[in-house]
């Protein structure tokens, strides 16, 4: 039997390495979902989704974590203070949302090892695969290690695409709107090795037309100097920029998560139901409330909300309800 890659590489347990989650994102495309809670507490399975993040980390068997969070955010250091009572994390606030590279620079002074995982706030990645790409890292003195992974044209024009070859990042082109300019199949997800020298590029590039400090920028000048960047293809994201995307993940996780279900729903602590209301693979969040003759099948009901209408394939938050087409 061949031997995969990954069983020559390090054993992260005999590595020192940090995890940054990259949570001060405002999710303007998620709103009104997000009009008074952070993109990255949105729920997934009835959690946020950063604590599912945080729990592939640890799995992982990387300890040291710390969170990029915006002005003025105190909903997230709340939760993981109190969820993760041992974790100790550090906050970061990025004071102006001027891009992921600008996020990306706000770790320097905090970070206290030579190689890192900058991860955003919206996305999920399973264990093995953090395991895979920090041994990569490490193994093949990267300067940098992208999350590779396959997508369709009509996605990664709101993306980016890769030229990568022999194991080898060559070029990442942001956003191609047209087939011509697409150099592979292949995006890069929200998921990167850095090793510190990052920081030295970091301070150099300049705004793109958007007005915001962009990694791809650092990335393609670090690949100009000549400094290895590798990439690990993974086949499975979980990156959540919509709504739908949100309603997405959450009954995809009802069928492959190992949780407890009730007749196929998931029901969150202090739930009311109505005993004339009928409810259908769907997802109940902590103290909601499903009044009389209501039906809901194959939906997302948001924490603390009031359900007194049908709804089906749908996402509802109190006063919002969002439907979508199957």
């Amino acid at each position: 039997m061949n031997q995969s890659k990954f069983d020559k590489l390090p054993d992260l347990e005999k590595m020192t390495v940090s995890a940054f989650i990259l949570a001060a994102g405002k999710g303007t495309r998620l709103y009104p979902f997000t009009s008074d809670i952070p993109k990255p507490m949105l729920p997934l399975l009835n959690k946020p989704i950063i604590h599912h993040s945080i729990e592939r980390l640890l799995k992982a068997g990387i300890q040291n974590i710390g969170v990029v969070i915006g002005k003025d955010d105190t909903k997230i250091p709340q939760y993981i203070q109190m969820t993760f009572p041992n974790l100790y994390p550090v906050f970061i606030v990025q004071k102006e949302a001027l891009g992921t590279a600008h996020a990306v620079l706000q770790i320097e002074r905090h970070l206290k090892t030579d190689d890192f995982l900058a991860i955003a706030g919206d996305s999920l990645f399973s264990a093995s695969y953090l395991r895979n790409i920090v041994a990569t890292h490490v193994a093949e003195k990267n300067a940098i290690t992208l999350s590779l992974e396959k997508m369709e044209f009509n996605l990664m024009k709101h993306s980016s695409t890769v030229n990568y070859h022999d194991g080898r990042v060559l070029e990442v082109r942001e956003k191609p709107q047209t087939p011509e300019e697409v150099l592979s199949d292949l995006n890069s997800a929200a998921l990167y090795g850095f090793s510190y020298s990052i920081f030295k590029v970091l301070k150099k590039i300049e705004k793109t037309n958007r007005g915001e400090y962009e990694l791809a920028t650092a990335i393609n000048e670090v690949i100009h100097q000549n400094y290895r960047v590798g990439g690990v293809i993974t086949e499975r994201v979980c990156h959540i920029t919509t709504s739908h995307d949100l309603w997405h993940f959450n009954l995809q996780f009802l069928r492959e998560v190992d949780v407890t279900t009730v007749d196929g729903n998931f029901m969150g602590k202090d739930v009311d139901i109505d005993e004339s209301a009928v409810i259908q693979d769907s997802i109940l969040g902590d103290n909601s409330v499903i009044k009389k003759k209501v039906i809901v099948k194959n939906s997302v009901i948001f924490p603390d909300t009031i359900v007194n209408q049908n709804c089906e394939n749908s996402l509802v938050k109190t006063d919002y309800l969002e439907r979508f087409t199957v």
